[in-house]
């Protein structure tokens, strides 16, 4: 049964599902929620929930604010790259959503996106400054990152000599692809030479945000999309969640430094013998949320300089 604002519980987080009247929830996935209005198939309203997915298995806890943490630093990148690129977004406003009824406003505050649907960028572009995750596993395997060649030697979580574009597919399970095969799909070259140089121009400026901080920007992914002609940004942008975010002072060579993510409820997962990384899932200590809940706060705090209105550590 979907949840009513009465039944919303901010200290446990907000789980999702809710019943807007006069709206159709029409994607209900791991951790995110899509709604259109009926009648309405040019935007639709994106919400960012608490809920805590790791493994591909939805917990049945939440972090509270991690989904107003994901949609306050979108939007303050948003905002900060305005001049160079547009956004599919309209509105993060409850109240500048049309015909979104007043009752559910203090339920979706701060967690909701009024957004243009654009024709979508089939291409997911992933720039990588550090070796982590599958980056490293592919450069144990082959010695190179796809089609880019590297030095011997390197360990995981070195620097690379550049910031590489390593693009996958958007399907039910990425691929990495060639950039030249991300020029296909992309299908304009003059398109694809945009996306290549906003990509990198905007890695560079968040990097240089968080390295004030002592924060390192091992890795993230953006997605593109069109609207009247134009190139925009789409979904989430440079949050804890797209993006791999390191302490700086906490890089050991041949070791993955701790992230500013859910990476806290993964190694407590990893420590449990008798799970199987399928449903039904475990129970996570409140100490461990609580935990990731502060790591996203902190990278909030890094990026932004503030966090999302009513949001206290």
């Amino acid at each position: 049964m979907a949840a009513s604002p009465s039944s919303v519980d901010p200290a446990a987080g907000y789980r999702g599902g809710l019943e807007i009247p006069g709206w159709e929830l029409f994607y209900h996935g791991k951790v995110r929620d899509l709604y259109r209005r009926n009648g309405d198939d040019t935007h639709m309203l994106m919400v960012a929930t608490d809920r805590l997915s790791a493994f591909d298995v939805v917990m049945k806890e939440c972090v509270p604010d991690r989904g107003r943490v994901l949609t306050h630093i979108t939007e303050y990148w948003l905002q900060q790259v305005a001049d160079t690129i547009g956004a599919a977004r309209i509105s993060c406003e409850p109240e500048e959503i049309p015909h979104l009824p007043s009752e559910v406003h203090e339920a979706l505050r701060g967690r909701c996106t009024w957004t243009r649907k654009a024709q979508r960028v089939n291409v997911e572009v992933v720039l990588r400054a550090y070796l982590a995750g599958s980056g490293f596993r592919e450069y144990q395997a082959s010695g190179r990152l796809w089609d880019h060649e590297l030095p011997a030697g390197l360990q995981n979580s070195s620097a690379l000599p550049e910031v590489l574009h390593t693009p996958t597919t958007k399907a039910e399970v990425d691929e990495p692809i060639t950039w030249a095969q991300a020029e296909e799909l992309i299908d304009s070259a003059e398109d694809a030479a945009n996306i290549h140089r906003l990509a990198l121009e905007l890695f560079q400026r968040a990097a240089a945000r968080a390295a004030e901080a002592g924060i390192v920007l091992a890795d993230t992914k953006f997605e593109f999309g069109r609207l009247d002609g134009h190139i925009v940004l789409i979904d989430e942008v440079l949050t804890p969640d797209s993006s791999r975010y390191w302490p700086a002072a906490e890089i050991v060579p041949g070791q993955e430094p701790p992230s500013f993510d859910k990476e806290i409820v993964r190694v407590y997962l990893r420590s449990l013998s008798d799970w199987k990384r399928t449903p039904p899932p475990p129970p996570i200590p409140d100490e461990v949320i609580q935990r990731t809940r502060q790591r996203y706060l902190e990278i909030c705090q890094v990026l932004t300089g503030s966090l999302p209105a009513g949001v206290t550590d």
